[in-house]
């Protein structure tokens, strides 16, 4: 890869290259480190429609082994996940990209050593943002050895909540009516001693944080692919937000290997105060 900005030129190798962010460290007690990551082509697709699925997936032709490693990486720093219940309800239908990491895979035997060399548990915990509660039981077996967390709205529905309470499921309240409040369940998670919280969930969990301000920095994959489509995802969905969000670029590298016959961009952008 080359290092595009700040502007020097200099060659680097892809692995390792988000590890050394030590974002695990950015944190303090009471004010964790909130981060998010997101592949996207050039027209601003994160995910796609189609006649074969019922839920958006990542497209085919964006999704690529080099990018997923640096998910990786990223992941590897996390004490939490922030998931939605959407990715458990597609992981029981088989619609999920993948599972949760960091991945079991030997390929990532890397980074599951350098956490638990950083002092880090083997895996980071999950937590879930949802507002329905309509969270499939089965499709959290594969992750019961890790600390599971629902959080939900003051309104949300009690029986549900009681389910998911009595299958060793904790629940969070952290919002008025069903609605997270992102500023809420910062301070939630904080409460339980989180400092560095990567949120992998897609548009609307990303606005709920961007909207709330807690968002410290974006990880975006610009995949040098033009994919058209009608039905799609891009990074956030909410109202206008007003004033718009200024972000500023921390780092930008350029990568010719993947996607084939395209290559891509790693940016990462910062909140502008």
């Amino acid at each position: 890869m080359t290092r595009l900005f700040p502007a020097t030129g200099e060659q680097l190798p892809l692995q390792g290259l988000y590890l050394q962010h030590h974002l695990h460290l950015k944190g303090q007690p009471g004010t964790p480190f909130v981060y998010s990551n997101f592949i996207t082509s050039l027209d601003g697709r994160i995910a796609l429609g189609s006649s074969g699925s019922t839920t958006h997936t990542v497209p085919t032709a964006t999704v690529n082994p080099r990018d997923w490693r640096l998910y990786q990486e990223l992941a590897g720093q996390a004490d939490l996940l922030v998931t939605s219940g959407r990715y458990f309800r597609q992981s029981l239908i088989g619609e999920a990209q993948d599972q949760l990491p960091v991945g079991k895979q030997a390929e990532f035997s890397d980074i599951r050593e350098w956490r638990l060399a950083q002092g880090l548990r083997e895996q980071p915990d999950i937590a879930i943002l949802s507002g329905s509660l309509d969270i499939p039981l089965a499709a959290l077996e594969p992750y019961r050895q890790r600390r599971i967390l629902v959080i939900t709205g003051d309104a949300s529905d009690q029986s549900r909540v009681a389910a998911l309470q009595a299958s060793g499921i904790e629940v969070l309240r952290a919002g008025s009516g069903t609605v997270v409040d992102g500023s809420r369940m910062t301070t939630e998670l904080a409460a339980q001693g989180y400092r560095s919280i990567y949120a992998i969930a897609g548009p609307e969990v990303f606005y709920t944080l961007l909207g709330a301000k807690v968002i410290n920095r974006l990880y975006l994959t610009i995949a040098q692919q033009l994919l058209g489509g009608e039905d799609f995802d891009t990074l956030t969905r909410g109202p206008l937000l007003t004033p718009a969000q200024g972000m500023s670029l921390i780092s930008l590298h350029h990568d010719p290997y993947a996607p084939a016959r395209a290559g891509q961009l790693f940016a990462v952008f910062e909140p502008q105060d």
